[in-house]
């Protein structure tokens, strides 16, 4: 008999962390971390994805260091391309010190790697301002 678990990842930052404009939100805890198709070290801010079709959630409150835009964005990087993925992203217009909310959730393909080029697809979320993150949340489910 063999069995087969759907990849699929929860990791999560329960404590604060303050992290500069364009920088990374690590997650230091994987409450669940299933299959073979995702990888993530917990700690890392970084999530590896194998080919297939996923869906990525991403949930934090968000306190910002000056009043302004802030928010946090979806940065896929291949082995030749790194680029911010369009509409995964959430940007508020907030106060200094003030918490807000910031989610979104968005589909992501990642096609077949093959000898000339290796498609393996790390996620990161990165800040779009100087903030400091609370009780951030990422999770990542292969659907295909």
């Amino acid at each position: 008999m063999i069995c087969y678990e759907k990849s699929s990842l929860n990791a999560a930052a329960v404590a604060a962390q303050s992290v500069a404009a364009n920088a990374f939100v690590s997650f230091p805890i994987n409450n669940l971390l299933t299959g073979v198709a995702i990888k993530h070290p917990a700690g890392s801010s970084s999530v590896s994805l194998i080919r297939g079709l996923y869906l990525v959630s991403v949930n934090a409150d968000v306190i910002p260091a000056a009043a302004g835009n802030v928010g946090l964005q979806l940065l896929s990087t291949t082995e030749s391309t790194s680029s911010v993925i369009n509409g995964a992203e959430s940007v508020v217009t907030g106060a200094a010190d003030t918490a807000v909310n910031v989610s979104f959730t968005t589909l992501i393909r990642v096609r077949p790697s093959c000898c000339a080029v290796n498609n393996t697809t790390s996620l990161q979320v990165q800040a779009t301002a100087a903030a400091t993150i609370n009780r951030a949340a990422i999770s990542v489910v292969k659907l295909a």
